[in-house]
């Protein structure tokens, strides 16, 4: 009897072994499929897939169908794409299902329960990131509105097969509206402990600093010249950036330019479709808001000077058939990790030692500063809503500007200007004058 009992034993020992090598060996993972269309327009949809040790998918899931659990519209835009929602629902069903399998012992996702859940949240909040820092209170919140929505999606359709209920995830609140009528509001019903961190981004730049910024760039790197001015003047995204067309593009023109009387009046940015922009299908950047972006009419005289010399730049070797505004070594469209390479070895070869050998202390000091903190492209817009504040703007006309799609942003901006950028007096004649010497340009005077 007892040989049996170990004979049993050791069985149940080399299934759950082979079981533990098993679930070693596969992932979940996000698997992004692009679709061209004729007109040169493109759709970018995400699924949940399963990868094996090679990293090659071995099955597609349905998964994909249960984010978005808040929404109440029947009919969803075919461009709306939950990609970062479903790399928090990845990151728990690899925690549950395949890392922490010897301790919950799930074999299916319906067998998942709340303190899974919780503890799944626990580790998200005190676990470090690559930097060595937490994760802010805002990014916790996000995974938990995300994990515990894609759950309640889930447990609509499959309710009675899964361990889950509505009440773990969810505790419902009841309001009254200012008319009379009845509010209910789901709140997550999860308490996460953690060391959470201020995420502070060094983005703050001197307007001294920017010029310094486009005249090296002037100078080295003149591909991307225009493109930082698009951000700086316009309030482009670095994605958005990559996402402008010529022109003389068959696609349409990305850039109108309202002329009266010989004075610019107005310059549009077409950013209201994501085209493809590559002959080889790879994407050059998002668009975050679909929207037709405006110049800021303080800065239309500065752009125009970079959009001049940027039209005077060789385009021998691109892609007639597109026509983007910015090209990489090869004649295709530059890719947004293309633009934030090339950007930060701008700042870092050539940047930082002219800040460091400029006469004016405040440069050098920022020049010092670089030494410790990388500087990417996301703080041309930074600098571009910041002076936005400085103008007056109220919270609409940054969002409008900005081209957000809610006013959080703006509202933040409207609280914290910024420590290092000070002065206003004079911006726009000022980098008119700058570029005009920078450039070897010369261009009408926009009143």
């Amino acid at each position: 009897m007892e040989e049996i009992v170990m004979s049993i034993y050791k069985f149940e020992a080399a299934s759950s072994r082979r079981t533990r090598e098993w679930r070693d060996s596969y992932h979940y993972a996000i698997y992004e499929h692009r679709l061209p269309l004729e007109d040169g327009k493109a759709y970018s949809r995400c699924f949940v897939v399963i990868k094996n040790q090679y990293d090659v998918i071995v099955h597609f899931t349905s998964l994909h169908n249960y984010i978005d659990a808040y929404t109440q519209g029947v009919c969803i835009p075919i461009t709306s794409d939950g990609r970062k929602k479903l790399h928090h629902i990845c990151s728990v069903l690899n925690y549950i299902l395949i890392e922490q399998y010897e301790t919950f012992g799930v074999e299916h996702i319906f067998g998942i329960k709340k303190e899974m859940l919780e503890a799944f949240f626990q580790d998200y909040a005190l676990g470090k990131q690559a930097n060595g820092t937490y994760r802010d209170k805002q990014t916790v919140n996000r995974c938990v509105a995300v994990v515990t929505g894609f759950f309640r999606k889930l447990s609509l359709k499959y309710g009675g097969y899964m361990e889950l209920s509505a009440s773990d995830l969810y505790s419902e609140k009841t309001s009254l509206s200012k008319r009379g009528r009845i509010q209910r509001k789901y709140i997550p019903n999860f308490q996460v402990r953690g060391a959470f961190s201020e995420k502070v981004i060094f983005r703050d730049i001197p307007t001294k600093v920017l010029q310094v910024i486009i005249s090296s760039a002037f100078r080295y790197t003149p591909e991307i010249a225009f493109a930082i001015c698009l951000q700086a003047f316009a309030g482009l995204r670095p994605g958005e950036v990559c996402n402008v067309r010529q022109e003389c593009s068959p696609l349409g023109s990305g850039l109108s330019i309202t002329i009266v009387s010989g004075v610019v009046k107005k310059v549009e940015i077409d950013l209201s479709t994501e085209y493809m922009l590559r002959s080889d299908g790879i994407r050059c950047g998002g668009i975050k808001k679909k929207r037709r972006q405006r110049v800021y009419p303080a800065f239309l005289t500065a752009f125009c000077q970079v959009y001049e010399f940027h039209k005077r730049r060789s385009w021998n070797g691109h892609e007639t058939e597109y026509c983007p505004m910015f090209i990489d070594r090869n004649g295709m469209a530059m890719t947004y990790s293309s633009y934030q390479n090339r950007f930060r070895c701008l700042i870092a070869e050539h940047v930082r030692t002219a800040l460091l050998n400029h006469s004016d202390p405040e440069c050098r000091l920022y020049g010092q500063l670089l030494y410790e903190n990388p500087l990417g492209p996301h703080a041309l817009r930074h600098w571009f809503s910041v002076q936005l504040v400085l103008m007056g703007e109220d919270i609409a006309g940054l969002q409008y500007w900005r081209g957000d799609s809610s006013p959080d942003s703006a509202l933040v901006y409207l609280q914290n200007k910024g420590d290092l950028v000070k002065e206003l007096s004079a911006a726009n004649e000022l980098f008119a004058n700058f570029l005009m010497s920078e450039g070897g340009l010369r261009y009408g005077k926009n009143d």
